[in-house]
């Protein structure tokens, strides 16, 4: 008959911790998207431009038609005019003179949108001038390309300077720099014209990368330490059972217990084959010593 067996007892897990626990292993994917590169947060570039026109080329000034899409990034103001940046260095000092147009300002395009602007001042000039902008990302080199067909335009007619300011050191150019970071262009009216210059700085979308990867190394041995800890304080005191022999018989398959009353009986046979066979050697080293003793007393009687 097997003794009957009672579980252990368990001592309740509180819910709180645990529930923290997964709470913030589920963080940990949301989180890891910190670690990869954003697609929408990155180069950012400022600056403004300025297109400008002689009265008598037309009834109105030069202005910029800005689609709805960087509305909110950029301001256009008339030129010249309270709003007016100062004048950009270099080139003619005399090329704006008598001029009026329009000054564009942008604040915080990224690379999609500041590739739109070559098309917005394409369409402030001319059908005979084309002008476009961009800007690529190289390892920490930012670099900002563009050209400037103004063939169509009237030289001493127009003027056309854009300014571009990074989010470092300019560190190569083809125009005027001013300060570290800003450069300025300014084309010539009825010639062709390229744009050039590198910037030298740290990828904004991934500059956090080395922070956020600290932080969540430790969220993570956080989270070790406290599954650990509510392990160790919750972990199972009491006695082990240990089964009888009996117990441990009883509970062994059928096949097992009759190959182990299998084995008990051949080693019984065995040892009581042992012991027959030494008890016969006994007997017989006694049957021969009497044996010798009987011929020892026969040949005294006849001497």
């Amino acid at each position: 008959m097997r003794t009957p067996r009672f579980p252990a007892p368990r001592f309740p897990v509180p819910r709180v911790p645990v529930l923290a626990c997964v709470a913030l292993l589920a963080l940990i994917p949301l989180l890891s998207g910190c670690l990869t590169r954003s697609s929408t947060v990155g180069d950012q570039f400022s600056g403004f431009i300025v297109v400008a026109a002689s009265p008598n080329v037309g009834p109105a000034a030069p202005t910029f038609d800005v689609p709805a899409s960087i509305a909110g990034s950029v301001s256009v103001t008339p030129y010249p005019g309270d709003a007016a940046v100062e004048r950009p260095s270099g080139g003619n000092p005399n090329a704006i003179t008598g001029k009026v147009g329009s000054q564009l300002t942008f604040t915080n395009l990224t690379t999609g949108q500041f590739s739109q602007l070559g098309d917005i001042i394409s369409s402030a000039l001319d059908a005979g001038a084309t002008i476009t902008l961009g800007a690529t990302r190289r390892g920490e080199i930012v670099r900002v390309r563009g050209t400037a067909t103004l063939t169509g335009l009237t030289p001493q007619t127009y003027y056309v300077s854009i300014t571009v300011e990074f989010g470092g050191t300019v560190v190569a150019t083809n125009g005027t720099t001013a300060g570290e970071s800003a450069v300025t262009w300014i084309p010539e009216p009825g010639q062709s014209d390229e744009f050039n210059a590198d910037a030298k700085y740290a990828d904004p979308a991934t500059a956090a990368m080395p922070g956020w990867t600290t932080f969540l190394a430790l969220l993570c041995l956080g989270i070790v330490a406290l599954v650990g800890a509510i392990a160790y304080r919750f972990r199972d005191r009491s006695a082990r059972y240990v089964p009888s022999g009996a117990e441990r018989v009883a509970d062994r398959p059928g096949f097992v217990t009759k190959l182990g009353d299998f084995a008990q009986r051949q080693k019984a046979k065995r040892a009581h084959g042992r012991a027959t066979s030494t008890a016969d050697a006994a007997t017989g080293d006694g049957s021969t010593g009497s044996g010798a003793v009987g011929a020892d007393t026969d040949a005294a009687d006849r001497d």
